[in-house]
């Protein structure tokens, strides 16, 4: 038989009803109807030689659920060679695996029109979404306006449930440090503008440093915010009296290639200049530093989120927004 084999195939061959048969396979709503053992042991013995597979679209459009949460975003597809990625992954994983759902990775060119992404992602194939993407993406006006349960990760998104890292209290505690270990006048390089997590990051960093009576300068890079280019390193041959002596950057890879262009220069690190980072994650790469850093708990935003979906799913009301805490780490770099 070249199509797919029915239920109504097994009723046939064996004999008996439709209901019967639905009954004895589990995808009847009617389960009260009373089978003899010899009849059921007939049925499962044809759905066997039949090669029978029960038909998931069609129990999705019955019960309204698929059991599939997805995950769309703009940031660049989820690569498991990427640290960040490869935790945003595996605590998206974890956290469908701990509430027995499936997880689909939507790959969605985002050249494409927002109306008609929206339409994919909207079309019934899951049952909730996480959204990691810039605010300006036009997609997200759409999911703010739908029904469909939605919950943003790593980046606020106004108007949707969102789950982040403390990026503004992290931020904090490390002008605290810096100013504790003498530094006065600070350089900070700062990320993507259409980011809010790194937007916040600045935002913690400046308010807090001012308090403090710190001397702050914000720089922002010619082209990449993680590769520097030589153009973006000129303040470094300043003399010493007149440079920043400690460099906060918005993310750790930032921090990872400054160091790296202080030893080439062959400036002493913390002495002549120190560096500190954010995000703490663990490199795919020995590296001779260990970073003064922030630790972001991206395995558990990505985990809480799913706990967060189910909620919004099963009806629930869920804050606006979730803040996870960071971890101080105090290395050698600062």
């Amino acid at each position: 038989m070249s199509r797919p084999v029915t239920i109504k195939d097994i009723a046939r061959e064996v004999g008996v009803g439709n209901t019967t048969v639905s009954a004895v396979l589990g995808r009847s709503p009617s389960r009260h109807v009373r089978v003899s053992e010899a009849t059921r042991a007939r049925i499962l013995e044809a759905a066997r030689v039949m090669k029978y597979r029960r038909n998931g679209l069609a129990r999705s459009f019955r019960n309204q659920k698929t059991n599939i949460l997805g995950v769309y975003t703009t940031q660049g597809y989820l690569s498991p060679d990427v640290v960040f990625s490869s935790q945003i992954i595996g605590g998206l994983h974890r956290g469908c695996y701990e509430h027995s759902q499936d997880l689909l990775l939507h790959s969605i060119t985002s050249s494409r029109p927002g109306a008609e992404i929206y339409a994919e992602l909207g079309d019934g194939r899951v049952d909730g979404l996480v959204l990691y993407v810039s605010p300006q993406d036009p997609v997200v006006k759409l999911l703010v306006d739908s029904t469909l349960p939605v919950v943003a990760i790593v980046d606020a998104v106004a108007g949707l449930p969102s789950i982040v890292a403390d990026d503004v209290g992290g931020s904090r505690q490390m002008a605290v440090y810096l100013a504790a270990k003498g530094h006065q006048r600070i350089l900070y390089i700062v990320g993507p503008s259409t980011l809010v997590s790194a937007r916040r990051r600045q935002q913690g960093f400046q308010e807090a440093a001012t308090a403090l009576g710190l001397e702050v300068t914000e720089f922002q890079p010619s082209a990449h915010h993680e590769k520097l280019t030589e153009v973006d390193l000129l303040w470094l041959d300043l003399p010493r009296d007149e440079r920043a002596t400690a460099v906060v950057c918005w993310n750790d890879m930032t921090a990872y290639n400054l160091l790296e262009r202080c030893r080439l220069r062959g400036l002493r690190i913390p002495e002549d200049i120190a560096v500190a980072g954010f995000d703490g994650l663990p490199l795919s790469q020995p590296t001779q530093w260990r970073l003064t850093t922030l630790r972001a708990p991206w395995v558990e935003v990505a985990e809480a989120a799913i706990t967060l979906l189910m909620r919004l799913k099963n009806g629930e009301e869920i804050p606006l927004e979730t803040i996870l805490p960071i971890e101080f780490i105090a290395g050698e770099t600062a």
